[in-house]
């Protein structure tokens, strides 16, 4: 298992593919998603909760605070580069409804989609070590920070949103994403503040 984006083995649309392929049963545990993403890299674990975030699913009493923790996880061992993923026993364990989960990750194949489209090799050293320590280094705080503003509204769906675009970036080698990515966390700073 790798930390950088260099194998580039699937595309976003095939990331959610393979997140619905684990949606089997009438629940679905963070370790399920885990199993079928965690393959290939650490970077789509943190495109898909930044995208599911971004989706109703964050209105989910808990489900802000879980995300956080995984991308906080995540993004720790990719900066480290440690070869194998660990996580609390309680974070792998924990579920949802199958049928919740599709529903959401269902509208996340037309973002998917658009990020496919829009990324290209470019700026490719933001995304390599050991520069790619700053992305890393920011979906680690937005990771942090929102179990702490699970209870104001839009604030999770913003970082999310940002942790999706510089992880996508990281994964597909574009650093041009990466630092939108990083422009656009600025920009959810003030809107998160205002919010405060």
């Amino acid at each position: 298992m790798t930390s950088t984006a260099k194998a580039r083995p699937m595309a976003a649309v095939d990331i959610v593919r393979a997140t619905e392929d684990a949606l089997d049963g009438e629940r679905v545990t963070v370790d399920d998603v885990v199993t079928h993403l965690g393959k290939a890299s650490y970077t789509p674990l943190l495109v898909v909760p930044g995208l599911l975030l971004a989706s109703p699913l964050s209105g989910v009493p808990g489900f802000s605070a879980a995300c956080g923790v995984l991308i906080t996880a995540v993004s720790a061992q990719q900066i480290v580069r440690r070869p194998g993923l660990w996580l609390p026993r309680w974070l792998r364990r924990a579920s949802m409804p199958s049928k919740r989960v599709h529903d959401g990750v269902a509208g996340l194949r037309k973002p998917a989609g658009w990020l496919d489209r829009v990324t290209r090799r470019r700026i490719q050293w933001l995304t390599y070590p050991p520069f790619s320590v700053l992305p890393q280094g920011l979906c680690l705080i937005c990771g942090v920070v929102m179990p702490v503003l699970e209870f104001i509204p839009f604030t999770s769906s913003v970082l999310g949103l940002v942790v999706a675009v510089v992880a996508t970036g990281m994964f597909m080698a574009d650093g041009l994403l990466v630092i939108l990515g990083m422009m656009g966390a600025a920009g959810a700073v003030g809107t998160i503040a205002a919010a405060i």
